[in-house]
């Protein structure tokens, strides 16, 4: 008996430690552990009470539910059904297993419990076929809840739940490793999310699954995060070549992922240049009144979400200990009114989770008006900080971003697939925000470029506040029936816009934007140049100079919200709020104007009439060269008829400038096509690339010189300086006190007779007279803050307004059933598809192995035995 119990129990014994995963780990983990489960309460009752109470309200209406593998959630009481997006089943799993931990109600908890066993029954969560996005949003939901869910689980419950996240996990590993189209695409969320569940799947069960099946996932899903963050540290400026909506979605996987990965491993790979750049290209971009919304609407529309863009905020102001970060959630949270629909909610679990309500925010008002994005080359320039304030943006940037054009070009590792199928050919293309109003947006819409597309194809030029050729626009535009990938284009690495100069001073802001190469060769472009003057911080000059080998039809586009009409050389715009746009044009003389509305799919998520009015000026003959010279104004609708008055300057020339006068003020504004040029018009003389001179009655008061040497009016210089000077203004000619801004540098001379102090960007510097003219001393003047030097000479710089989720704010469980994720979209068109059958290594048959081996070691004990025992006979 003893030999028996110590050789044969023995060996099973040993049999089944082998056969049995570790112990346990404990749960919850991932991203706190259950002695901080009571600081949370605390916290959903303090500080984070507004992240809080919507994922409150949200999960309680969910109470007495039960969902289909379809996705339709019948409520059991009522019989009332809703249909979701399947992924956001996998959200839900979040927003309820998280409210069941800091509930004290016990239901939510029960809630939570009861959705994770009926997702986790259906086994195979690839309920499209797909190996993608549903799949891995239900498994990554049932990894985190079933962190949070576990200790009310039963032993067999816990099984059933390991066992699919097994296999799905294992389907999609698969998936990764055969390559399946998303699997080396480092700029694109699909990579992301579902990389990031495999992880989330590795840490939920670390220590109750064999190391030998969740260490594969873990080693796949933090290689994908290595190769994803050397990517991503090449994104400086925080902008996204699909737009915010698309990072931020791909963010509200990755973020929990290599969070949980730090905490529960120690691997850090979460410190990401994109992430720590994003909440100054959000501050400098955000709506005043709508701090939810970005000026840039670049990039595929499907909707704007009021809250998805936090979580990436929180996590880099608590990381990066940054204060711009917070105030700029603290902004968007005091301006926004919030969703309560449940199952787009995942991300403000982790939004709350992030959250350091102890790092004191930045006062916005300290940041520099202006901001230069050198990844997606935007000049972005502000008229102020508070309500009313207007907005001007203009973005030239490749596809993919510099970041993606880049990593392109040199083939740097990690090698991989740059998608540009949600890039939109705009570039060049400007945006205008002012006085709660959009003034001239783009034509927000969707469309991927594939032949199967709903259309009308809104990545086209068109929709942009761009330019066309002959009613072409950029290359890229429409159908790309080569694939997603932008190395299927031979034109890809030559089409490359940019913003060779970007300049700020304090009442203006100038800017060019190279379009050269952006369009076919064959139509022998050699020049566009749009020249961009923010002008008094309160009017955008526009000067676009194209020329060309042959003779074209050029036309010049602009979009309006709610229609527009010509009069006589101005375009009325109307906008929002009883705003209205106008836009006068000064060159070319004579034009042609047609309006029309476009319709792309989604933009009754921006505006609510389902249109946009798309305005397009064209001069009335074709030519080799051309040159639009345009002033867009604000004003109310209701003093339209008393808006500012523009001409040009000298009508012998109309595209060689303007000036606007408004009441007893007159600001004249002269142009070159290049620095190097001189220019006589309407009585001043310009040697260089710009400048603007304004006037109270016949008195200069301010000045600007923008990369020259001098500007003169019909009495004086100016403004002078032996070197060219990048920008310069002079503002007080007519004070004791000259107040000079700006990128330049060097001894300025400048016409101001009564000055007796000079300030340079706000220091005082010394200075001598000569005559009714000051000379300043030999110096390099301070640059503002977070202001870029760009070299002209070097055209690459370094490296619904109201979506359906969000219109009520309030817990019923249909106000979102119009998803606000991106779009489900078919893989490109010619892509194989690797396909991976079910897996036959999930947990119940780990089970049913286990006790095979245990009968295995029964067995052989048993042969022991009878080999020992003496013969019978």
């Amino acid at each position: 008996m003893k030999h028996f119990l110590t050789r044969g129990w023995a060996l099973s014994w040993l049999v089944l430690w082998v056969a049995l995963p570790a112990l346990a780990g404990p749960h919850p983990g991932l991203f706190f552990d259950a002695s901080q489960v009571e600081a949370l309460r605390q916290k959903a009752q303090t500080t984070h009470q507004a992240i809080y109470q919507p994922l409150l309200k949200g999960a309680t209406s969910y109470l007495d539910s039960t969902v289909a593998p379809s996705g339709l959630v019948t409520w059991k009481t009522t019989g009332k059904t809703l249909q979701l997006d399947r992924r956001e089943v996998g959200n839900l799993l979040v927003v309820l297993a998280f409210v069941g931990q800091v509930s004290t109600d016990s239901r939510h908890l029960e809630l939570a419990r009861a959705w994770l066993l009926t997702v986790s029954s259906w086994g195979n969560l690839d309920l499209d076929g797909t190996h993608d996005l549903i799949q891995s949003h239900l498994l990554g939901g049932v990894a985190v809840a079933y962190d949070l869910v576990a200790p009310k689980l039963s032993a067999a419950e816990a099984s059933r739940v390991r066992a699919t996240l097994q296999q799905n996990a294992n389907a999609l590993m698969q998936s990764s490793k055969g390559g399946e189209w998303w699997a080396d695409e480092y700029l694109q969320n699909h990579n992301w999310v579902n990389h990031a569940a495999i992880g989330l799947a590795a840490l939920a069960t670390r220590g109750e699954l064999p190391d030998s099946t969740t260490q594969p996932w873990l080693e796949l899903a933090t290689g994908n995060a290595r190769k994803v963050k050397r990517v991503l540290d090449l994104v400086t400026d925080g902008l996204w070549h699909e737009g915010f909506g698309y990072v931020t979605y791909g963010l509200s996987w990755h973020l929990p992922f290599v969070s949980a990965l730090q905490r529960v491993t120690g691997t850090d790979v979460g410190d990401l240049a994109l992430v720590k750049a994003m909440p100054r290209a959000l501050a400098a971009t955000q709506l005043p009144e709508r701090p939810y919304q970005s000026l840039l609407l670049h990039g595929n529309f499907y909707a704007i979400s009021k809250d998805m863009g936090l979580m990436p905020l929180r996590y880099a102001a608590t990381r990066y200990r940054d204060p711009v970060a917070q105030a700029t959630a603290d902004t968007w949270l005091r301006g926004t009114t919030f969703s309560s629909y449940a199952p787009e909610l995942n991300q403000r679990v982790f939004e709350f989770l992030f959250h350091d309500a102890s790092l004191r925010a930045a006062d916005p008002r300290a940041l520099p008006l202006d901001w230069y994005g050198d990844n997606q080359q935007v000049a972005v320039f502000r008229g102020g900080w508070d309500k009313g304030s207007l907005l001007f943006a203009l973005k030239n940037g490749p596809y993919g971003g510099m970041a993606g054009w880049q990593w392109l070009k040199s083939g740097m590792e990690p090698r991989g697939t740059l998608n540009i199928s949600h890039d939109h050919a705009d570039d060049n293309g400007f945006y205008l925000y002012g006085q709660g109003s959009w003034l001239a947006p783009e034509a927000p819409g969707y469309y991927i470029g594939h032949t199967g597309s709903p259309g009308p194809a809104a990545n086209q030029t068109v929709f942009h506040n761009s330019l066309t050729i002959d009613g072409v626009g950029q290359l890229g535009e429409g159908v790309r029936d080569r694939s997603d990938s932008a190395a299927s284009y031979g034109w890809y690495l030559d089409r490359k816009g940019g913003i060779p100069f970007f300049g700020s001073s304090e009442h203006y802001g100038y800017t060019i934007g190279d379009g050269a190469s952006l369009y076919a060769s064959t139509f022998g472009l050699r020049r566009w140049d749009r020249h961009a003057l923010f002008l008094d911080r309160k009017w955008v000059v526009l000067r676009d100079v194209v020329q060309a080998s042959r003779s074209h039809v050029y036309r010049w586009s602009c979009h309006f919200m709610n229609g527009a009409a010509r009069e006589g050389t101005w375009l009325h715009g109307r906008g929002e709020n009883g705003q209205a746009l106008g836009v006068a044009v000064v060159a070319p003389e004579s034009f042609d104007a047609t309006f029309t509305e476009q319709k792309p799919v989604h933009v009754q998520k921006f505006n609510a009439t389902g249109s946009i009015t798309h305005a397009e000026v064209k001069p009335t003959t074709a030519s080799a060269n051309a040159t639009f010279l345009t002033a867009l104004v604000p004003t109310p609708e209701s003093a339209w008829a008393s808006r500012p008055v523009v001409k040009a300057l000298d009508a012998r020339t109309p595209d060689a400038g303007l000036k606007v006068t408004e009441g007893t003020a007159t600001v004249y504004a002269l142009f070159n096509d290049l620095p190097g040029q001189s220019r006589s018009a309407g009585g001043f003389r310009l040697e260089g690339l710009a400048g603007v001179v304004r006037y109270e009655g016949t008195t200069p008061t301010r000045v600007l010189l923008v990369q020259g040497t001098s500007l003169s009016d019909a009495s004086r210089t100016l403004i002078s300086q032996t070197d060219g000077i990048r920008l310069l203004e002079a503002d007080g000619l007519a004070t004791e006190t000259l107040r000079l801004s700006g990128n330049g540098q060097g001894s300025p001379r400048v016409h101001a007779p009564q000055a007796t102090r000079v300030l340079w960007n706000g220091v005082e510097v010394p200075f001598h007279r000569d005559g009714d003219a000051i000379v300043v001393g030999m110096i390099d003047a301070p640059l503002p803050a977070d202001v870029t030097p760009v070299d002209s000479a070097d055209p690459q710089p370094p490296i619904d307004l109201e979506p359906s989720t969000s219109d009520s704010g309030g817990d019923d469980p249909e106000e979102g059933t119009t998803s606000a994720m991106p779009p489900l979209e078919a893989p490109e068109p010619g892509t194989s598809r690797f396909r991976v059958g079910p897996s036959c290594a999930v947990g119940g048959e780990q089970l049913a192995f286990t006790w095979s081996l245990l009968a295995l070691g029964g067995v052989l004990a048993h042969c022991r035995r009878r080999r020992s025992r003496p013969p019978t006979h």
